[in-house]
Order: structure tokens, then C-alpha cells, then sequence
């Protein structure tokens, strides 16, 4: 028995976890699809055995293979996903996914510059992003973590052009094809990259609509108008952020203004550690708290799966958090408040005007961190530290909003405290 062969025998009894595998993988980015409102196809599989020994004895010619760990070594897609975008453009979105999901061991972006093809072509060819993953470490599922799976993601068009291509061209079973076919498959190249132009005007077309409707009802909606107002450089400034806490406000409030939305997409700072979806949900979450129709916190926490216990406490702490702000940005300069920019309150302006110390600040940014795991629903504290947790912040707050000088403001806030006791 040669090694392909003892190989093969070997693959033929993993085959069952080598699928288990891509299912697992496939499960959590589809899940995340949905949440966060993006469209997509995503379809996983095992390598076949029969079509992995022909690779094999193919590659063999080059590899030559001395052991069955070399193979190993050498096949990273013996458990692959495929997810197809309805719009190219959100590449990048399922680039941020994937690196929040797995653990990255190689990425790949295509076309290459360094490739070269086997026959001349007028079009650029294949247009996708490559991952080799494994799971990040979990107990339930700690058996699959150590081994690698490959993720390939391109528009719905480019992979099935790139299936048509590779088993014509690379995996020819009548002979190499003649001139006039690698022609006509280039040919078809141009018309799949004339139609990714299509989708990408497409979805562009989709976000004037819903501007025009003046409401954005549907989660799909809210993605695909935040992706079209955004600048299209932000991704290399700025990460996107988990949209479903978006969505899960839209959820709350059964429809979002798209006037709103517009004004707080043109005030994102991508010079902010903060992601664009943090900043949004930051700046909706005091506008409407300015309203007589007031976020319902407590619905928002229970569609993170919080406890209704649990999530009365973080109602109360996102509430007072949301008041420190305001009365933070009464300290700010007037040109820092006519800003279009996104701000987060500095609590340094607070020290420099002794409004508070420097132990107090400290406290404050140890609290931002606890509402950003609130507001995202991980890392969940206990009772007992969040009750604690929530009387310093109040504490805080009512000694900010004590030194505003404006009595009208001042006034206000503590009314807006006053109704949380």
C-alpha cells in the first residue's frame, strides 16, 4: 500500500468528522449572517474520497509524498465552507466575522499578482478571499478546535464561474480544452465581473429606496443602507461592528427614521477606537432617550438573552449611562459640540475643570468598559458587582451633573435621574 492509499483508507474513517467539522463552522457564520442582516448562501462540505484521490495522485507528481503527515500538511480544504454574497462589497464584512469567530492561520485574497494562469486572459479571473480557520476554544466543541478548515467567500456569480472553471480547465476529464474554449470561459469571466458591477448598482438602487420610504422597517434594509452611506474607505480606518446590536434595536423600535440615520452615519469619527455600529447605537440610544417615546432598554437585553432579572439591572445602568453622557457634553468647548464628528465624552475634560479627580475618572472608564459588555451582551457580571457597579455610577453622575453651570440643563438631568429612583 502506497501512502495515497494509506491515506485514503485513513480519510475514509475521519470523513464523518472532517463533515461535522464544516457544519459547525458553517453554522456560525450563518448565524451571524442573519443576525446582522447581510444576504448570503453558505454551503459546506467534506471532501469527497474519490475526488480527493485523483487530486492527490495528480499533486503527487509534484509533492511526492513521503508520509501521510505530509498529505495532511498539504490538503487544507478537507473540511470547506463557501459563503456567496449576494453583494461583493460585503467582503469585508464577512472579513471582520470571520476574524471575531475563528483563529486566522492564513488569508488569501485573489486574484494574486504573483499567479500565473494557465492560458492568456483578457478578464482578472477569480475575485475571493480565502481563510484557513480553526474553531477558537470552546468545551463543548474543544475535539474539532485543533484542526483547520478552509473558508471561501465571493459573490453568488464569481463561484459559480470559479466551479465552472476549475473542473473545465484545472480538472479536465476529456483532454485540455482548445484555445476557442479558453476563449469563451474568459469571455464569461468578463460577463460574471459585469454582473458583480450590476449588484453592487443594485444595492445601491436598494438604499435609495429605502431613503426615499423615509423609514427602515427590515434588518436587511438597515445593513444595506449603513454600508452605502458609508465612506467607502472607512474599512481601512475603522472596524463595522456587530450590526445585529443595530438590528436589535430597529426590533425594539419597529422602524427607524432614515433622516436619523443618515445625520448619525455623517457624524462617525473614524479616528475613534470605537466601531461605527458602537457609535450608532451610542448616539441612537440618546436621541430617543430624549423622546417621549423612550428606549425600551429592557426588551433590548432580553433579545440578547438576558435574564428579565438581570436585565431590569442593565436597563438601569445603560439609563444612568446614558445621562453621564449628556451632562458630560455640557463641559465640552462650543466648537467640539458643533463638531459633525461622533464624540465620545472625554471624561479628561471632567479632571482638567475638577469636576472630578483622577481616581473618579479612573472609575468611569473601568465603567465604560462593563456597558460596552452590557450593551453587546457578553461577559455578563454578577448581581452583585453590577448593583455596586450601578450606585458609583450614580453617584458619579449626580456629581457632574451638580457642577453644570446652565440651571436649565442641570435641571433637567436630575429630573431625568430623579425618574429612575
Amino acid at each position: 500500500m502506497n501512502v495515497i492509499e494509506e491515506f485514503i483508507k485513513q480519510y475514509n474513517k475521519e470523513y464523518d468528522y472532517y463533515h461535522k467539522l464544516s457544519q459547525i463552522v458553517s453554522g456560525k457564520i450563518e448565524d451571524q449572517l442573519f443576525k446582522r442582516g447581510i444576504k448570503a448562501i453558505v454551503t459546506f462540505r467534506a471532501k469527497k474520497p474519490d475526488r480527493l484521490l485523483e487530486k492527490l495522485t495528480k499533486r503527487n507528481q509534484d509533492k511526492n509524498y513521503q508520509s501521510v503527515k505530509d498529505i495532511y500538511n498539504d490538503i487544507v480544504d478537507l473540511a470547506g465552507i463557501r459563503v456567496s454574497l449576494y453583494f461583493p462589497s460585503e467582503r469585508d464584512i464577512l472579513d471582520e466575522i470571520i476574524s471575531e469567530l475563528f483563529v486566522i492561520d492564513n488569508k488569501k485574497k485573489f486574484p494574486e499578482q504573483a499567479h500565473k494562469p494557465l492560458h492568456k486572459k483578457r478578464f482578472s479571473g477569480y475575485w475571493a478571499n480565502h481563510y484557513r480557520v480553526q474553531l477558537k476554544d470552546d468545551g463543548l466543541i474543544k475535539r474539532y478546535s485543533d484542526t483547520t478548515a478552509e473558508i471561501q467567500v465571493a459573490s453568488v456569480l464569481m463561484h459559480a464561474w470559479s466551479e465552472v472553471e476549475h473542473d473545465l480547465v484545472y480538472k479536465p476529464f476529456s483532454g485540455n480544452l482548445s484555445a476557442s474554449e479558453l476563449a469563451i470561459l474568459d469571455e464569461i469571466n468578463g460577463l460574471v465581473l459585469t454582473g458583480e458591477i450590476a449588484l453592487e448598482r443594485l444595492q445601491a438602487a436598494m438604499a435609495e429606496r429605502t431613503r426615499s420610504t423615509k423609514d427602515i422597517k427590515d434588518k436587511y434594509e438597515l445593513t444595506n443602507f449603513l454600508l452605502n452611506n458609508l465612506a467607502e474607505d472607512y474599512h481601512d480606518k475603522i472596524k463595522l461592528g456587530d450590526t445585529f446590536l443595530l438590528n436589535n434595536f430597529l426590533k425594539i423600535n419597529k422602524s427607524l427614521s432614515t433622516s436619523i440615520f443618515t445625520k448619525f452615519i455623517n457624524k462617525i469619527n473614524t479616528d475613534l477606537d470605537e466601531t461605527v455600529t458602537d457609535q450608532l447605537l451610542n448616539m441612537l440610544f440618546v436621541e430617543f432617550n430624549n423622546k417621549t417615546n423612550l428606549v425600551d432598554f429592557k426588551q433590548y437585553f432580553k433579545n440578547l438573552q438576558i435574564p428579565e432579572k438581570k436585565a431590569s439591572i442593565f436597563e438601569l445602568f445603560v439609563k444612568y449611562w446614558v445621562i453621564l453622557e449628556k451632562a458630560t457634553r455640557e463641559f465640552l468647548t462650543d466648537d467640539e459640540k458643533k463638531s459633525r464628528k461622533y464624540m465620545i465624552p472625554n471624561f479628561s475634560v471632567l479632571t482638567d475643570k475638577n469636576v472630578l479627580n483622577a481616581n473618579e475618572a479612573g472609575v468611569l472608564n473601568d465603567l465604560r468598559k462593563l456597558r460596552n459588555y452590557l450593551l453587546h451582551g457578553i461577559d455578563t457580571p454578577t448581581d452583585s458587582h453590577l448593583k455596586k457597579s450601578v450606585e458609583i455610577l450614580k453617584t458619579i453622575t449626580l456629581k457632574v451633573i451638580s457642577q453644570i453651570e446652565n440651571v436649565e440643563h442641570r435641571d433637567r438631568l436630575l429630573v431625568e435621574m430623579d425618574k429612575l429612583n
